[in-house]
């Protein structure tokens, strides 16, 4: 059972703001997403400002400003192996999204794929990233929790698998297998051509449509020799 660390290093985003999300942090994972998915449950734990988190927690985290040219959140690992989410208030109040919508994308796309290695094979033979609220990403796309507004994602079936049916995301936006909405990306592997980024039409005009550099989808274009991983050193301020 994942324990999850919530611990607010943003200076201007208040620590009570971010306590009032647990409840719809903690209901998605374990109502929504377990439905879907079949994830552990988890337990979110707020971080008292000047304290450590607990040793083995997976870490969410909030902070001002990107660490990754284009990012406005994203899951890695630490150097000790447990994942990890960020999210970066600043920079995504500039672009005018909604903070729990960024939070919870890296929170639902953590929780079904902690190690950053899925993917799932289509009746082609071409292998698609296991990230399964990229697609459907948008906060229009998104739904209330008592006032907090979530990431929608896409189920099981969306990736086509033998006796897939017509639910494609939790919300019903996406008609088909394998379509990315508007403000979406998928991320595909074809042997032939390796990874190829799909962008929804909306997404093709934000500065995201080109992968950050260090992100997962900038190292899926290389070949593994060539990875460099994205820097996830932090250090809690005194």
């Amino acid at each position: 059972m994942p324990d999850i660390s919530v611990i607010n290093e943003s200076t201007t985003y208040p620590s009570a703001d971010v306590q009032s999300m647990l409840a719809a942090f903690t209901q998605q994972w374990n109502q929504d997403l377990k439905a879907v998915w079949g994830v552990d449950t988890a337990t979110f734990t707020m971080v008292p400002a000047g304290q450590a988190p607990a040793p083995g927690t997976w870490w969410l985290v909030f902070l001002d400003d990107s660490d990754q040219a284009g990012a406005l959140a994203y899951h890695d690992l630490t150097n000790d192996g447990f994942p990890i989410s960020k999210v970066f208030v600043r920079s995504i109040l500039a672009s005018k999204s909604s903070v729990s919508v960024g939070a919870t994308h890296e929170l639902c796309e953590m929780a079904v794929d902690p190690w950053l290695n899925s993917a799932y094979q289509d009746p082609q033979g071409v292998f698609w990233a296991g990230e399964v609220c990229d697609p459907v990403e948008d906060d229009q796309y998104g739904y209330l929790i008592g006032t907090v507004l979530v990431t929608d994602f896409v189920t099981p079936n969306w990736f086509a698998h033998q006796n897939a049916q017509t639910v494609m995301d939790l919300k019903g936006h996406a008609r088909t297998a394998f379509e990315v909405l508007s403000g979406g990306y998928a991320q595909k592997f074809d042997p032939t051509q390796g990874w190829q980024q799909v962008t929804g039409s909306k997404a093709k005009r934000s500065a995201r449509s080109k992968p950050e550099q260090g992100s997962r989808r900038e190292r899926r274009s290389h070949k593994t020799e060539r990875w460099e991983r994205s820097d996830v050193k932090w250090t809690r301020a005194k």
